[in-house]
């Protein structure tokens, strides 16, 4: 069996024994809408206190790692199965990365807010308040840089293997936030690539649908494999080029991840693509849509950030233009810095140093990392291969 096929094979049997729980877990689109509307739309009826009021503040940054660590039954047995086969040589590589005490690199030009979306759900028992802790399938970086005049959009892969600091545990990165708080994820993140993160916002997926359709629906690119994949007791799902999908449409989009072999790397790929449609939207749309959209969302808006800073942020995303700068998008770890691991659950094992140095120098132009040229990494110790970069 080839590689894309094995790698389609072992998503396809992960995926099925997850099909519930995908069901909420499977977009990053309303964990970016904050940030759409107040960084790059900037309609000064967000910032009145009654808008900003229906955001839930997270005023404490501790964070509980005595609890219990949860994690699935998938994964406990893969990242078992995987010290078996290759043993766990590669554990110390990453908790030494991770707790090296390695300087986070910032700049003051540039603005670096996680967006996080997670499962918690007012339709899935125990699970109805968004202060309970599920899983963010969904974690995308957004950095504004004010210089260059650029956004980038960093999508960190849910399924990479990393070492949770406090709890003396290792786990999928998706896991950091159900076990220790969105503040945890913020500071497993900036362990694993030594950056600076300067808030997030959290968000669940109840209000997706709605976002959507009040906006009038996002315009994307459809291949046919996908539509295929798509259609059925729903109907025939569109196809074509600028497609302008509902509700309903995108969230089914942005959540699949069985319809072709690169599973995650294409299903980040269509979240991107939808958020770049929903900025394009956002910038047509008018102070009455604008509205409706805050008030669908801002209620399930959960965040560090302050309402000076917030404001202060409006102010620069109006007067500095944010709306019309270039726009990138990313994923980590890169393609050279990551091996995906076949086992009960697919697992992206990282070399995380090279995928920190990748990031720095997308984020500033520069990197405080230098890589010996006969380091050994996570990814050889279990014996496997980096991708070819594109």
């Amino acid at each position: 069996m080839n590689n894309d096929n094995k790698k389609k094979s072992t998503d396809a049997k992960v995926k099925s024994n997850k099909k519930k729980k995908s069901k909420k877990a499977a977009l990053i689109i309303l964990s970016v809408i904050l940030v759409l509307i107040i960084a790059l739309v900037g309609f000064g009826i967000l910032f009145v206190n009654g808008k900003l009021n229906l955001i839930g503040y997270d005023e404490s940054t501790t964070i509980d790692t005595n609890q219990e660590f949860v994690e699935t039954d998938d994964d406990k047995m893969s990242f078992e199965e995987m010290d078996d086969a290759t043993g766990s040589d590669y554990k110390s590589i990453l908790k030494n990365w991770a707790t090296n005490g390695g300087e986070k690199m910032s700049n003051k030009n540039v603005i670096n807010v996680l967006l996080i979306g997670s499962d918690a759900s007012a339709e899935e028992p125990g699970r109805s308040n968004i202060t309970d802790k599920g899983n963010t399938d969904a974690m995308i970086l957004v950095s504004i840089d004010k210089v260059n005049k650029t956004v980038k959009l960093v999508s960190f892969m849910r399924d990479s293997y990393t070492y949770m600091d406090g709890f003396d545990r290792y786990a999928k990165l998706n896991a950091a936030c159900a076990n220790g708080g969105p503040a945890y994820l913020v500071e497993t993140i900036e362990n694993d690539y030594k950056i600076e993160i300067n808030g997030y916002a959290l968000v669940d997926f109840d209000s997706f649908r709605q976002v959507i359709d009040v906006l009038g629906g996002v315009n994307v690119d459809v291949p046919q494999y996908v539509a295929n994949y798509l259609s059925g007791s729903k109907g025939t799902f569109p196809s074509g080029d600028n497609v302008l999908l509902n509700g309903d449409q995108a969230l089914r989009f942005s959540r699949i991840r069985k319809s072709d072999a690169n599973g995650d790397v294409s299903r980040v790929q269509r979240q991107r693509q939808v958020i770049s449609a929903l900025i394009n939207k956002c910038k047509g749309a008018s102070l009455s849509q604008i509205n409706d959209v805050a008030d669908v969302i801002l209620a399930n808006v959960r965040t560090n950030i302050g309402k000076k800073e917030i404001l202060s942020y409006a102010t620069q995303a109006v007067t500095d233009g944010w709306a019309n700068y270039a726009l990138t998008e990313i994923t980590m770890p890169t393609p050279d810095a990551r091996y995906g691991y076949s086992g009960s659950a697919w697992i992206w094992v990282v070399d995380y140093p090279l995928a920190a140095q990748n990031l720095q120098k997308e984020l500033y132009g520069t990197t405080n990392i230098v890589l010996d040229e006969n380091r050994t990494t996570a990814i050889t110790v279990v014996g496997g291969r980096a991708e070819k970069s594109n």
